[in-house]
C-alpha cells in the first residue's frame, strides 16, 4: 500500500509538473506571437507619423494635422493596433492624438495652451503645427524604446521646456529612460531646426535640442 500511495504521489506531481509546463510554453508561445504583432504595428505607426517628420521645413498644416488625427484614430482603434500599446506608449498617442485638433486652449501641457492663447489664431494654429511635430517624434522615441531598439537618450541631447512638460503632462517622467540626457559629441548632433513656425519662445529652442525621431 504504501509503494502505491507514493507512486499515486510521484504521478500526480509528474502530471503536476508537465501541465505547469505545457502553461507556460503556451504563455511564452503567446507573447512571442504579441511580440510580433506589436512590431508590424508599430511599423504601420511609424509610418503614418511621417507627416511629422522632424526634418520638414514647415509646420503641419490643419489639413495635415487632421488627416494625422483620423489615420492615427484608425491605427488605434479600427485595425485594433492600439491593444499592443505599452501604457508609456498609450499615454503618449492620447496626449498627441488630442493635440492634433483640440481647441488651441485645451492642449497638453497646460503652459503650451496659454502660451498658444495669447498669440493671434493664425500663430497659434502655427505653432501647434510646430510643436506637434516634436511630440509626434517624442511617441516615436517611446516606440523605439518598447521595442529594445533605443539604448538610451538621443533623441534630444536636452529636452527642452516644452517637452518636458508634455512628458509629465502624459504621466511620464523626463528623468527616466528613454528621456535622460546622453551626451553626444557635436559632430554626432544631426541638423535639425528645432522651431519651423518663428513663433517660439527662444527659451524654448536650446541649441542642445535635437530630435533624431
Amino acid at each position: 500500500m504504501a509503494i502505491t500511495t507514493w507512486v499515486q504521489a510521484a504521478g500526480t506531481v509528474l502530471l503536476g509538473l508537465v501541465g505547469l509546463w505545457f502553461a507556460h510554453n503556451y504563455r511564452r508561445q503567446i507573447r512571442l506571437k504579441l511580440a510580433e504583432r506589436q512590431v508590424e504595428s508599430y511599423v504601420r505607426l511609424w509610418a503614418l507619423t511621417a507627416p511629422a517628420a522632424p526634418f520638414r521645413a514647415t509646420p503641419l498644416e490643419p489639413v495635415e494635422l487632421k488627416k494625422l488625427y483620423d489615420d492615427m484614430s484608425k491605427w488605434y482603434f479600427d485595425d485594433g493596433d492600439g491593444i499592443l500599446t505599452s501604457a508609456a506608449a498609450r499615454d503618449l498617442f492620447v496626449g498627441v492624438h488630442s493635440n492634433l485638433i483640440c481647441p488651441i486652449g485645451e492642449m497638453k501641457p497646460a503652459v503650451l495652451a496659454a502660451q498658444l492663447t495669447a498669440l493671434s489664431p493664425a500663430d497659434a494654429e502655427r505653432r501647434r503645427g510646430c510643436a506637434i511635430v516634436r511630440q509626434v517624434s517624442l511617441l516615436r522615441t517611446q516606440l523605439k524604446k518598447d521595442l529594445a531598439m533605443h539604448f538610451g537618450v538621443d533623441y534630444y541631447t536636452g529636452l527642452q521646456p516644452d517637452d518636458r512638460a508634455f512628458l509629465v503632462s502624459c504621466g511620464l517622467s523626463p528623468r527616466r529612460r528613454p528621456w535622460r540626457p546622453r551626451r553626444l559629441r557635436p559632430a554626432d548632433r544631426p541638423r535639425v531646426n528645432s522651431c519651423v513656425c518663428g513663433v517660439c519662445p527662444a527659451k524654448a529652442l536650446p541649441d542642445a535640442g535635437h530630435p533624431q525621431s
